[in-house]
């Protein structure tokens, strides 16, 4: 389980609590990659010291940084990637059984407003670590929870082969923004060959952007979107979209000596 935060100890707090309570498997390996801001986060990461592994930047490098590191540190074959501000659901690490290789899977989330792009469930059950219910998560999680998959992922949280991690070379540094590039990851993952879906079986619950556009330094962060969108452009001659089953490949274009396609 690879956890990158910034500036969110609240947010992280709620984040590693659930992930340690909600474990059914012995053999987790939880990284926590402290990108700067080191101080602001001791005293949560020393609440859980004997069951995380703790990487710390002393200054903020990035989340692409910061996800590549945690993950070249990972010992498993398996990799979990979750952003500090989702709560995991119980019963969370039994996805690792599903993971195959070649595939990527995507975690569905509740989310507190909506629907968004990606239309998630939604349910208010707090906007923010203070008020968060976490007993009438645990028992709405269960509710919804179905053993199915759907062919709409490539989304953040997922889980992959670190093998297929390391193959496309991870997250790319280039840019300058947490925006972005998730989906310059996906679509490089696409073109790979990996497949995508989304599990309904588990669901995790997102604040949304508490350490970016909602966060500290949330006008910092904002002002970085665009010129990311523009580092896109730049790189693959398309702009970000979705397209079918949330696929980041214009369909059956030609763009800059590479042939896109959305088959997922």
């Amino acid at each position: 389980l690879i956890i990158p935060t910034y500036r969110s100890p609240e947010c992280l707090d709620i984040c590693l609590r659930s992930a340690i309570e909600g474990q059914v498997r012995d053999d987790n390996e939880i990284i926590v990659i402290v990108d700067g801001f080191v101080d602001e986060s001791e005293h949560i990461l020393t609440k859980y010291q004997d069951t995380i592994k703790v990487l710390r930047l002393e200054s903020n490098q990035g989340m692409q940084t910061a996800l590549n590191y945690g993950v070249m540190n990972a010992l498993n074959e398996n990799i979990m990637i979750v952003n500090d501000d989702n709560v995991l659901c119980v019963g969370w690490d039994s996805i690792f059984k599903d993971v195959k290789e070649g595939e990527v899977i995507t975690i569905n989330q509740i989310e507190p407003t909506g629907p968004g792009i990606f239309k998630f469930p939604v349910k208010d059950l707090g906007r923010s670590p203070a008020d968060f219910n976490y007993d009438a998560f645990v028992d709405y999680e269960s509710q919804i929870a179905q053993e199915k998959f759907t062919p709409d992922g490539g989304i953040f949280p997922f889980v992959l082969k670190k093998k297929n991690y390391m193959m496309v070379g991870g997250f790319d540094t280039m840019y300058q923004s947490p925006f972005i590039c998730d989906w310059d990851f996906f679509l490089t993952l696409e073109l790979a060959g990996l497949k995508f879906k989304r599990s309904h079986a588990y669901h995790f619950y997102h604040f949304g952007s508490s350490a970016t556009k909602n966060g500290k330094d949330g006008e910092a962060f904002k002002a970085t979107e665009g010129p990311a969108a523009e580092t896109y452009i730049y790189k693959w001659g398309t702009h970000p979209s979705l397209y079918e089953n949330n696929s980041h490949s214009p369909k059956g274009q030609k763009i800059k000596g590479i042939q896109f396609s959305y088959e997922k």
